[in-house]
């Protein structure tokens, strides 16, 4: 894996032009990046062509995935940002859309999947295959739901899988990589402490710096390693805590630039076996 590149999500809780975070992003030495959709992707496109960057991916809107699984209204107001985000993907040659199934635990969750849900994911699997984007579902909370969308579209080419491996660290997910690893287009490494109380919530989804944490990186990097996985090895970062904890306060002082490089640094540590 030592010649695999590395990439990085646009941070954008630090409030900065588009150009400024794909510079550093350049400067640090990461040789791609990804953002979260904005609606403003043809400013995030102009500035990675600027700096010689691959653009691996857009981010979909996330965390209210519940009303389109409800079949509500609100879920056709979600499902217009997904196309509104696949149109983008398409039009400024971004080739692949990340996107969660499912986000939270609490009761304003289904308790299962519904026919409702995969029957509106289908119409935009419909329209990735007509436009020629990938479609990365993401292990999130609620395993279930990735199940029953990977299941649904198991033939179905540009229906692929993104590995985060902090979510599958503190959400006590499955085994992602060797249940969903032969689909895999997409990373997002990020650490953090596991479950650490007595509910599993999002607020351990840290999205630490790789070796900040205790996800096993050497078990995560084998089998990145046995899959054959060729793409860019992405890191999902933040500079931010969670609500009620204190994981980045060691970060609080850091320039983003040097938050940048620090990650990269990180990343090549990861390739080079180096925990």
């Amino acid at each position: 894996m030592t010649k695999k590149k590395i990439g990085i999500n646009a941070m954008t809780v630090v409030k900065l032009p588009a150009a400024d975070h794909v510079a550093m992003i350049k400067n640090a030495g990461f040789d791609a990046f990804f953002n979260y959709f904005d609606y403003n992707t043809e400013v995030w496109a102009e500035a990675a062509a600027k700096n010689g960057l691959l653009f691996t991916s857009i981010h979909a809107p996330s965390s209210r995935e519940q009303h389109i699984w409800n079949g509500t209204e609100k879920g056709e107001v979600e499902m217009k940002k997904l196309f509104d985000c696949l149109a983008d993907c398409k039009r400024f040659d971004i080739p692949v859309m990340v996107l969660h199934t499912m986000n939270g635990f609490d009761a304003t969750t289904p308790a299962a999947p519904t026919q409702t849900g995969l029957d509106a994911y289908a119409r935009l699997v419909d329209e990735a295959c007509r436009l020629g984007v990938t479609l990365a579902f993401e292990n999130t909370e609620r395993e279930e739901f990735l199940a029953a969308v990977m299941e649904k579209f198991k033939d179905v080419p540009e229906v692929a899988f993104c590995y985060d491996s902090g979510h599958e660290h503190c959400y006590q997910n499955s085994d992602m990589l060797t249940l969903y690893g032969a689909r895999l287009v997409h990373t997002h490494l990020d650490d953090n402490f596991g479950k650490t109380g007595d509910v599993v919530t999002w607020y351990d989804d840290s999205h630490l710096p790789p070796l900040d944490g205790t996800v096993n990186w050497a078990r995560v990097m084998h089998k990145l390693d046995s899959l054959g996985y060729d793409g860019v090895l992405s890191l999902e970062l933040t500079m931010k805590n969670k609500p009620e904890r204190r994981t980045h306060d060691g970060y609080a002082e850091t320039p983003p630039a040097d938050y940048y490089r620090l990650a990269a640094e990180r990343a090549r540590r990861l390739i080079n076996g180096n925990f």
